[in-house]
């Protein structure tokens, strides 16, 4: 499975007519910027937790990756989490087509920048960054040569 295929369905979604959809593209654009972070990392030599903990883990990780496209991607994947936490969870609260295409936006944007990260010189420069925030702040080393 490619989950960069999850944003084409974000996509799609997003210009439906239902609420159901757009809460839908919300998720699913998330997702397919949530994989793509946790695919880098372990690329990049981190143990990425399962399920629930891997979210934290990974918006975290990013937003202290000493590079400031990386850690831009970081904050907003946390936000779109947020984003993808209400159109799953609260029904009381209204998600509109906008809010939808922005989820969308969003995703495109971090995928964008992790696959930047993913390349010389940057992809050591985050190396070195993050074992040190595991290390230092976290007390938590989670890279594995």
């Amino acid at each position: 499975m490619n989950f960069r295929n999850y944003l084409t369905l974000a996509r799609t979604l997003a210009g439906g007519t239902t609420e159901a959809e757009w809460r839908s593209a919300s998720s699913r654009a998330y997702y397919a910027a949530f994989h793509v972070a946790r695919l880098l990392l372990l690329g990049l030599g981190f143990r990425v937790p399962q399920a629930d903990r891997a979210h934290a883990y990974l918006w975290l990780r990013l937003s202290n990756a000493g590079h400031a496209g990386t850690i831009k991607a970081g904050s907003r994947l946390g936000l779109l989490r947020r984003e993808r936490n209400w159109a799953d969870y609260d029904e009381r609260r209204t998600i509109i087509q906008a809010a939808a295409v922005q989820s969308v936006r969003s995703a495109e944007e971090i995928i964008q920048a992790l696959d930047a990260a993913a390349v010389e010189p940057v992809r050591t420069q985050i190396i070195d960054a993050m074992k040190i925030y595991d290390r230092d702040v976290l007390h938590d080393v989670t890279w594995h040569p």
